[in-house]
């Protein structure tokens, strides 16, 4: 949620063996009721079927957007929506209520529904309004003034203004003493030199320098300066923090690590949801989560595995599917002068088969790309995509490299005997990487590169990586929405971020270039040139972006636009309570 990337952990992949009892609460207890029966049972079965199929004919190769599996998509233009019902949802425990300060991933998602940006990210990750309604960015790339909208109320009353951003501002560049508390946004804005009120209504964001994401940095939640005032400012560290937004829905009701209400905002600014309430329960972990979605407790989950197939077999659920910011590499270290030659890395590029891995390891669930740039964002190159699956490309490359096959082994190696041979580590919790690991080892080996797979815990495999210890490591990177690949990639990053040991001015002034273009136009041109001289290069041989899903339950119906920043993206448009529309 900064503009700093973690590496990422191995996701953990759960079976959860004793299920609770299906319990199915009554449209009473949701608070939703239906006027009229449904269509025909046969003809949604069909429908379902036909769906089933058409996704099943989908080629992997394409970005997924927003794909529902088993949805009865037409449907909804036969419902009539009413306002009213009650969505059940579910958090895992966390230690502060405030969005600032909050780093639990499921409470970040809740608190869309509360809290507002100056802007917001739409299903693609485009910048899109949200409390600024316009914004002017300065030729030079070094400020952005915002108009910010006249007709946005606090949920206590009190009028938005120019100074709650400022306040928000200074509370997370840890400018107020009393409130001094590591935020989560804190990098992200560290970029801000200043930031004032130049008329009513007006404000004027400058930065330290000429910043091309300074857009995305301004989408952190924005805080009542009212509620904290003088004395008021100790609410910010306590667990009587008070949940007061401009978002769509307001807290009514929390219970310490129990249970929180929400009931819709009347007064809000933007559409107001059809839904009334959202009954949201605390809970352990994710574990738990999953156990009373499947139990029928809660109406909205986010699977934890891949395989959410399993709950497009059950009509009483939809899953939306959408590609996640979670990245999937291989890292080669330079280190390693067989690994610095430009033609060894392509021919590995070109030796794996992406799609055959994705289908086969990921069940489909991934998006291809030869970059880390999120494949569906405005400054994705499509050109950047150059390694399709190619044997006889990788061969004719390690020919050109001087390595050949021996008669008498089944690995390359050049005249003096240095053979094609590497070492690949990977954390052995991860059963998606391990399989991953050898079904790369088996692609390689047919162009002659042997590699001994070495599975680590992941102390072990992390204090590898800090050493330099491997010749390839399989990994993945959570990137952030706001784009920086100055971290993975600079010369001065080496030894810590940077740790396959990197280095090439080019890439170092792309960088540069890129993260100060003063437009979007020049932002798109200098990504471009980015991705063009990462495809050349390969310091990184790039495996695919994973995809997420939110699994919804049928009674709530609507458009879902999820993406990985906001999972309830276009929940204005949800509903429990419809008339069917005669045909």
């Amino acid at each position: 949620m900064e503009d700093t990337f973690r590496f990422k952990v191995g996701l953990k992949y759960i079976i959860i063996e004793v299920m609770k009892a299906v319990i199915i609460k009554s449209n009473e207890n949701k608070g939703g009721h239906k006027t009229v029966l449904r269509r025909s049972k046969y003809l949604s079965i069909i429908l379902v079927l036909l769906t089933a199929l058409l996704i099943t004919a989908c080629d992997a190769e394409n970005p997924t957007d927003g794909v529902q599996e088993g949805a009865e998509e037409e449907t909804i233009e036969n419902y009539q929506a009413l306002e009213g019902g009650t969505l059940n949802l579910a958090v895992t425990r966390f230690t502060t209520l405030n969005p600032i300060f909050n780093s639990n991933h499921s409470l970040f998602q809740l608190h869309h529904l509360i809290y507002d940006g100056l802007v917001t990210f739409d299903e693609n990750m485009d910048i899109a309004p949200q409390l600024a309604k316009d914004w002017d960015v300065a030729d030079d790339g070094q400020s952005i003034r915002f108009y910010l909208r006249d007709d946005v109320a606090w949920h206590d009353g009190e009028a938005f203004s120019a100074e709650d951003v400022i306040f928000t501002i200074d509370l997370i560049k840890g400018n107020i003493r009393e409130a001094n508390h590591p935020s989560i946004f804190r990098t992200s804005v560290g970029q801000i030199s200043d930031a004032r009120e130049i008329e009513e209504g007006v404000l004027n964001i400058t930065f330290t320098r000429p910043f091309s994401s300074g857009l995305e940095v301004m989408s952190f939640p924005i805080l009542p300066k009212h509620i904290f005032e003088g004395r008021d400012i100790e609410k910010i560290n306590t667990d009587e923090f008070p949940m007061v937004g401009t978002g769509a829905f307001k807290l009514e009701v929390y219970e310490a690590m129990r249970n929180i209400s929400l009931v819709r905002n009347d007064n809000y600014w933007g559409q107001k949801p059809y839904i009334e309430k959202v009954e949201v329960e605390i809970v352990p972990d994710s574990e738990a989560q999953l156990s009373i979605f499947e139990s029928h407790e809660i109406d909205f989950a986010q699977p934890t595995s891949i395989d959410w197939g399993k709950y497009t077999k059950d009509n009483t659920v939809k899953v939306y599917e959408y590609v996640s910011n979670s990245y999937e590499f291989l890292g080669v270290n330079f280190k390693n002068p067989i690994l610095q030659d430009v033609n060894v890395r392509r021919a590995m590029a070109y030796a794996i088969d992406r799609h055959r891995l994705i289908s086969n390891i990921y069940l489909r669930h991934a998006t291809v790309v030869d970059v880390p740039i999120y494949p569906l964002s405005s400054i994705y190159d499509e050109g950047s995509q150059i390694y399709g699956y190619s044997l006889e490309e990788a061969n004719n490359l390690l020919d050109t490299a001087n390595y050949a096959m021996n008669e008498a082994s089944s690995i390359r190696a050049t005249e003096n005997g240095t053979p094609l041979k590497f070492r690949l580590i990977a954390n052995e919790e991860n059963i998606l990487r391990e399989k991953t690991a050898y079904f790369l080892q088996e692609a390689l080996a047919e162009i002659g590169i042997e590699i001994e797979v070495q599975l680590l815990g992941w102390e072990a495999f992390n204090e590898a990586v800090e050493a330099g210890n491997f010749d390839i490591l399989l990994g993945g990177w959570d990137l952030s929405y706001i784009p920086d690949l100055s971290f993975a990639f600079h010369s001065s990053q080496r030894d810590r971020t940077n740790f396959i040991n990197y280095a090439d001015e080019t890439m170092d002034q792309l960088l540069v270039d890129a993260f100060r273009a003063p437009n979007h136009e020049a932002k798109q041109a200098r990504y471009s040139e980015l991705q063009q001289h990462i495809a050349e290069e390969l310091p990184y041989i790039s495996l695919f972006f994973s995809n997420g899903a939110i699994a919804v339950r049928d009674e709530i119906k609507g458009e879902f636009k999820p993406n990985h920043y906001n999972l309830f993206n276009g929940i204005e448009s949800w509903f429990i309570n419809y008339e069917i529309i005669e045909e």
